[in-house]
């Protein structure tokens, strides 16, 4: 085979891979929890519920839902709001939360 042959054969593999890539990441979607027993550490996850308790430190802030889950985010809340959270589960103190991608407000 030619050098020029090798070069478009590695071309479209290379171009085949990342259209897979996308396509797969595309499907994954995160796990939807509804309970704090539910949570595992390192997994993408998707809840919602009602803000009960905001605390404002100086760079973030701690939500406390009424299903007994925590989310830590950057971001302004109201209590009593309900809200929609996607993000990753990570451990703080052996205990699990929800550090908070995307937070969204339903009504």
């Amino acid at each position: 085979m030619s050098q020029t042959n090798l070069l478009k054969i590695c071309f479209s593999i290379s171009i085949l891979g990342i259209f897979s890539l996308l396509l797969i990441s595309s499907l994954v979607q995160p796990k939807l929890i509804s309970r704090y027993s539910e949570l595992r550490l390192d997994e993408s996850v998707r809840t919602s519920g009602k803000v009960i308790s905001f605390n404002e430190f100086q760079d973030f802030g701690v939500i406390r839902l009424d299903n007994g889950i925590i989310v830590t985010c950057n971001c302004q809340l109201k209590e009593n709001s309900t809200i929609r959270i996607t993000g990753k589960v990570t451990e703080y103190k052996n205990q699990l939360q929800i550090q908070a991608e995307e937070i969204e407000n339903v009504f």
